[in-house]
């Protein structure tokens, strides 16, 4: 008996290593992507941009493919291989390759907004009842307005922003959509403090909007993705 519980532990043992190291592998291949994809998105719409900041020394691939890989074996790690851990790891590297270009450029691809919506959509649609998505659609109806107003005004957000905000608020809902903005405004305030601190810029400064929405749509994301297993809060609508 003790004979085939080592060998069952052995098969376990074995298989979870296989599956660490297939996640770590795809992780990494899908990371080079990733910067290919965001150099390619900053080409089609500047010509005059002679440096990227995250591309161009295989240093830099190494980083893109580590970073990715790195972040989807957490998820797995803490939620298995579940459809909410895919939509997690999905829509991370959407929102890396999204920063990467919106500080580059200062713009947020249509093809990445689009990508958010669809891959959120997917997830959303075949995880919920049908009758929870109304949520879901009040939570792209409230991202668009919170970042339209600023927009219509030209004060800080453009239309990028607004298009991105409402397709995180669908993704996440009306709830997750309200945790985002807020831990966003966190994390402008302390960059805000930095630039002050620095002599680098002052509350006027523009910034790129992108970065930060993503790091608050990620932040939900993984507090959801902690919830799903420990039931330890109530933080946002995503599924």
């Amino acid at each position: 008996m003790l004979f085939y519980y080592q060998k069952l532990m052995e098969v376990c043992l074995m298989n979870q290593f296989t599956t660490t190291l297939l996640i770590i592998l795809i992780g990494a291949v899908v990371g080079v992507l990733m910067e290919k994809s965001s150099v390619y998105l900053i080409k089609r719409r500047v010509n005059t941009l002679m440096h990227h900041q995250f591309s161009g020394s295989f240093s830099k691939t190494l980083f893109w493919a580590m970073m990715n890989a790195t972040i989807w074996l957490i998820f797995v790690k803490i939620n298995g291989l579940e459809s909410k851990t895919l939509e997690c790891m999905l829509l991370f590297s959407i929102c890396i390759i999204l920063s990467a270009v919106d500080i580059s450029i200062k713009k947020i691809p249509n093809e990445l907004v689009l990508m958010t919506i669809f891959v959120g959509g997917a997830f959303t649609i075949t995880g919920q009842p049908i009758t929870s998505i109304g949520l879901n659609i009040f939570g792209l109806v409230i991202g668009f307005i919170i970042f339209f107003l600023p927009a219509m005004i030209g004060k800080g957000a453009g239309w990028g922003d607004v298009k991105y905000a409402a397709a995180v608020g669908f993704c996440l809902g009306v709830y997750g959509i309200i945790s985002a903005i807020m831990i966003m405004t966190f994390f402008l305030m302390i960059y805000a403090i930095y630039l002050i601190i620095r002599g680098k810029g002052n509350l006027k400064s523009k910034v790129a909007l992108g970065p930060f929405m993503a790091s608050g749509f990620v932040s939900v994301l993984v507090l959801n993705l902690i919830n799903a297993t420990d039931h330890l809060f109530e933080f946002g609508m995503l599924f």
